[in-house]
């Protein structure tokens, strides 16, 4: 005979079923499901919504497995290669400001040479980390209502965003051989 009210049982059924339950409580609980009718009703009712959601299979053929494989793999690309263009655009953005704007420890920092070098480091997107500079670099300039230093700080940020991308390929071809 079970230890256990219904009651109990009915709040400890989720879990149980789950499998999360001690060895001693799942006898326990079997023990009243094999003497409760009431319980056992109420058991195979949750057993019932809980297999709708885990027992769904898809029956694919191999082709189509193949198509939903490729699908999903180019979809995971497609978020990472944006997520890697926001990354270089925003981390361009910020080292150009910091290089034109900074009057202080920031602008100490040589920030134009060292984001460009972990961005060389991290992608092969040399062309786009140097046109994003200078783009941001011209876009600062006119904000800042210095149209004539534009061609001056364009020559500084390509030098310096050149430089950071010139060390990570040499560290890279280090690695290489």
């Amino acid at each position: 005979m079970s230890k256990l009210k219904c009651s109990i049982v009915e709040d400890l059924m989720p879990l149980y079923i789950e499998d999360l339950l001690s060895e001693e409580t799942k006898k326990e609980i079997e023990l009243h499901l094999d003497e409760c009718e009431d319980c056992k009703e109420v058991y195979d009712e949750l057993k019932k919504g809980v297999n709708l959601g885990y027992e769904k299979k898809i029956d694919l053929k191999e082709d189509e497995y193949k198509k939903l494989k490729i699908d999903t793999l180019d979809s995971i690309k497609n978020y990472l290669n944006k997520i890697k263009y926001i990354l270089i655009i925003f981390s361009m953005a910020v080292s150009v400001g910091i290089s034109i704007l900074g009057h202080g420890f920031l602008s100490t920092i040589p920030w134009i040479i060292i984001i460009p070098f972990v961005l060389g480091l991290l992608y092969k997107e040399n062309m786009l980390i140097i046109a994003t500079a200078l783009i941001f670099n011209i876009l600062f300039n006119i904000i800042l209502q210095k149209p004539d230093y534009i061609i001056f700080t364009s020559i500084y940020i390509l030098l310096c965003t050149g430089a950071g991308l010139f060390l990570a390929d040499s560290i890279k071809n280090l690695k290489t051989n």
